[in-house]
C-alpha cells in the first residue's frame, strides 16, 4: 500500500467513525500498515465496521488481513514445486515461498515449470 491508499483508506473510515485524519495520520498508519495490500485492507475496514462500532485501529486491520491470507491458504493448498526442481532446495524454497505468498495475496500460485 503506498501513501495516497493510506489516505484513501482513512477516509474510508472516516466515512464510518468521523475522524478527523491529517497528512500525520496517513504517514503514521503507512509505517504500521504499508506493507498490506490496499484491498485487504479496505475489505477489513468495511467488515469491521459490519461487526462493530469500536473504532478501527492498525493492529485491527492487520489482524484481519492476517485472518484472510490465512484462509486463502487453508482453502488453496501450495503445490508442489516442479519435479526439476529437487535437486535445488533453494530454488525449491523460493517456488514454495513464492507459491504460497501469491495463494495469500489471492493469486494464482506460479505455473508448473515455471519458478517465477
Amino acid at each position: 500500500m503506498n501513501a495516497a491508499e493510506t489516505g484513501k483508506l482513512l477516509g474510508l473510515m472516516a466515512m464510518y467513525d468521523y475522524r478527523d485524519i491529517g497528512p500525520a495520520d496517513a504517514a503514521a498508519w503507512l509505517k504500521v500498515i504499508g506493507d498490506l495490500p490496499y484491498a485487504d485492507a479496505e475489505t477489513a475496514v468495511a467488515d469491521h465496521y459490519a461487526e462493530t462500532r469500536d473504532r478501527i485501529m492498525p493492529a485491527d486491520v492487520r489482524q484481519r488481513v492476517k485472518a484472510m491470507r490465512a484462509e486463502r491458504l487453508k482453502l488453496t493448498p501450495v503445490p508442489p514445486p516442479p519435479a526439476e526442481l529437487i535437486d535445488d532446495p533453494e530454488a525449491y524454497r523460493r517456488h514454495l515461498r513464492e507459491s504460497a505468498r501469491r495463494i495469500a495475496d489471492g493469486q494464482q500460485p506460479p505455473a508448473i515449470g515455471g519458478t517465477s
